[in-house]
């Protein structure tokens, strides 16, 4: 089952697509997590230094007070007429926190609370400037000579002014104003060591904003009724020059009254109004008329009934009740009903008669309509005519008095506003912009105290940060192996983790190959057996016998790795071992393993048949090793491991030995490795933990992709012991609890 599992592994190895490791945060945990030493001590670090800032800062109090810019009141007054005063709108809030820190204000604050001789604003005397002190000297010497009269006020004069700045800039340095939240409201803010100044200083200030608002107010108000009092004067006149042009118009054109006389529009309208209703009138006589010529019987409709002619109808009617009642009881024969309805003949021809009469007058009506139809018409031709001989005269008057009178209403209606204004003067009602809301208080807490947990919070975050920082520097470089995960996650290849050996003694039996006899049950030996099981299945599954040991780059550990994995094979007594050094540039194998030897490789290659007479016995660790003694380096390195010859030396070695383990120059470096390649069944690839680059690692795989389904695992190397022990913390301590560092007995 282990040589199925461990095909597979090769296989995927061989083509899968090599991608770079992306960090990850468990990556980036595990790195905090080895490290918190110099997280806790950077927090510890950064605590201290907040703590020693807390203990210099002097003890500073701040006092506030907070003001609202009143609208509601000063737009009522105004609407009102009780005043005249300019209203501050929202968006000039933001205006009024520059004129509080102004130096119309400022200064005025420093000159009634006396600021410039308080040390605690001007400082000591005594620490005057050098500057000041020469100028002083010249200043002196000057007066002494004569060339200054008035030094002497002079000098305070400019002391005075000289104090005043340094008090105005120290409360501009310490003054804070800021608007809320609420656009209308306005906070006020002064720092001080006493808290008793810090409150009355901001108090001042806001009495001073206050007063200055209000005589601005005044000084405004002053300045429009000056300007309201022209306005009145240049009116007046401008409305008399306009009534002596028209007056003088009129003179001269010897009008005499006002464009009024004449018929004006409405006038003119209305006798076209007479006029139509004339028209009228007639057409409706001229009709009634008409008809009543045509047809005598349609008087009755046109003639209107007058009081004779009513009391014939209240007679006819009357008697029409009483010839129905008598008909009712004595039948229509009867005189009496006869009488009666004789009577109503001469009723019903009587008003007959008078409506003919009445309608006898309907052409009188029309002959007067006419004539009034006549006369209007005459009226509007003569009207008509004089005003169009009058037009040109009329326009002129009538566009003077229009000028004239319009000046003369403005003139009215500024006089009625500056008598508003002058009794707002008399009886003053100027209300500031801004009212109170909270007068300063001397405060009770230091700002200090306000801001110690900002400061503690603050240094250790700071503090934190460093540890942080120091963690991520000591684990730099980023893009490295550092776990057996990343270089399986990388590659798709098995990975061994060799920790690094750090005692002096232990390095020594490294070198030479003794480590994993002397220490039999350190990690590093596990190790070493992790990887020997692996070449052992491959010796029996597919009948592997010679192995290379590869790195990216020179000083990675291969020759170590080479050596002592030959040792943990040759340790075993039926087993025989043999290491070859193929790299003829630094030949770090025969240094470490037969740094004595003068024949080797190189000599080898001659006679390859010959190999034990070349071989180098080493009983302790129970192999043999074939170095590569060569003074110096040589340049056809890569044409001496293809030869035949080299293909006879392996082939004579896979015959004498169980297992030959070969280390060959560094992929990255030269290509030595590809030319070896195919004498060798598996190959061992080491990398430096920490150091090698990902990069580098995934480059030189990609070039040898084609060697990818041989190579049996991947080496990471000179592992740090207590950042191993970090990364696996997730093991417990049960799991190292298996490995001894005890040497062996």
């Amino acid at each position: 089952m282990a040589s199925i599992d461990h095909s597979q592994v090769t296989e995927n190895a061989a083509h899968q697509a090599i991608e770079p490791v992306q960090p990850e945060i468990a990556d980036l945990v595990g790195i905090a997590h080895r490290g918190w030493f110099y997280i806790v001590a950077g927090t510890i670090f950064g605590l201290i230094c907040a703590l020693m800032i807390l203990s210099t800062i002097p003890p500073i109090y701040k006092a506030n007070s907070r003001i609202m810019f009143e609208r509601t009141l000063p737009r009522y007054l105004q609407t009102n007429k009780v005043t005249n005063e300019p209203i501050i709108e929202d968006y000039d809030t933001l205006g009024q926190t520059y004129v509080i820190s102004s130096e119309s204000i400022l200064l005025r604050v420093v000159r009634s609370l006396s600021l410039a001789s308080d040390p605690d604003f001007v400082g000591e005397r005594d620490s005057e400037t050098l500057g000041s002190r020469v100028r002083g000297l010249f200043r002196n010497t000057a007066h002494a000579l004569g060339f200054s009269k008035e030094l002497a006020e002079d000098q305070s004069f400019e002391q005075r002014n000289d104090l005043e700045k340094i008090a105005f800039d120290s409360v501009a340095r310490n003054l804070t104003v800021s608007r809320e939240d609420v656009q209308s409201v306005i906070t006020i803010a002064f720092s001080s060591k006493d808290p008793v100044k810090a409150a009355t200083t901001v108090n001042a200030i806001v009495d001073t904003y206050m007063d200055d608002n209000i005589a601005g107010k005044v000084a405004s108000t002053k300045v429009a009724g000056k300007v309201v009092q022209e306005r009145v004067e240049e009116l007046k006149q401008q409305a008399k020059d306009a009534e002596r042009a028209l007056l003088e118009y009129k003179m001269a054109n010897n009008i005499v009254g006002t464009a009024n006389t004449a018929l004006s529009a409405e006038q003119l309208a209305a006798l076209q109004t007479h006029l139509t209703n004339a028209r009228v009138a007639m057409a409706e006589a001229r009709a009634r008329m008409e008809r009543i010529a045509s047809s005598p019987d349609a008087s009755a409709l046109f003639t209107p009934d007058n009081e004779l002619i009513a009391k014939l109808r209240a007679e006819l009617l009357d008697l029409s009740v009483r010839a129905n009642d008598i008909e009712r009881r004595v039948g229509k024969a009867h005189l009496a009903a006869v009488k009666v309805r004789t009577r109503m003949e001469e009723v019903r021809e009587a008003i007959a008669n008078e409506q003919k009469r009445l309608a006898g007058s309907f052409g009188k009506d029309y002959e007067l309509a006419r004539a009034q139809y006549d006369e209007f018409s005459a009226t509007i031709t003569r009207v008509m005519g004089e005003e169009g001989s009058n037009s040109e005269a009329q326009a002129r008057i009538r566009e003077l008095e229009s000028a004239a009178d319009t000046l003369r209403n403005l003139y009215n209606r500024m006089q009625l506003h500056l008598s508003e204004m002058n009794n707002v003067k008399a009886q003053p009602s100027i209300t500031p912009d801004a009212r109170v809301l909270m007068r300063a208080a001397p405060p009770t807490q230091t700002e200090a105290s306000k801001k110690r947990w900002l400061i503690l919070a603050g240094g250790s975050m700071m503090g934190l940060l460093l540890g942080v920082g120091i963690v991520f520097a000591r684990t730099f470089p980023f893009g490295v192996f550092r776990t057996s995960q990343q270089v399986t996650s990388a590659t798709g290849l098995p990975c061994a983790v060799l920790p690094e050996i750090v005692n002096a003694n232990e390095q020594a039996s490294l070198r030479t190959g003794e480590y994993a006899l002397d220490w039999p049950y350190s990690r590093f030996a596990q190790t070493l057996r992790s990887i020997w099981a692996m070449i052992s299945i491959a010796q029996r599954d597919f009948g592997a016998k010679v192995v290379c040991v590869v790195s990216s780059n020179p000083g990675e550990g291969k020759t170590t790795v080479a050596i002592n994995l030959a040792a943990q094979f040759a340790r075993h007594s039926t087993t025989r071992v043999l290491v070859i050094d193929a790299d003829f540039y630094r030949q770090s194998l025969t240094q470490k393993v037969a740094p004595d030897a003068r024949v080797g490789l190189k000599e080898a290659l001659e006679e390859p048949r010959a190999l034990a007479k070349f071989v180098v016995r080493k009983e302790r660790l129970n192999l043999d090793a074939l170095p590569c003694p060569v003074s110096d380096r040589t340049p056809n390195a890569a044409e001496l491991l293809g030869t035949v010859e080299m293909e006879q030396l392996i082939n004579v070695a896979r015959e004498a030995y169980d297992l030959v383990i070969i280390e060959a120059p560094p992929m990255a470096a030269v290509v030595d490795y590809k030319v070896i390649a195919r004498h060798c069944d598996r190959f061992v690839f080491v990398v430096e933990w920490g150091k090698t680059s990902q990069r580098l690692v995934l480059e030189c795989l990609s070039d040898a992709s084609a060697l990818l389904n041989r190579v049996l695992c991947v080496v990471l190397n000179k592992a740090d012991p207590s950042a191993l022990r970090s990364i696996e913390y997730y093991k417990g301590d049960g799991f190292h609890a298996y490995y001894s560092d005890q040497k062996s007995a």
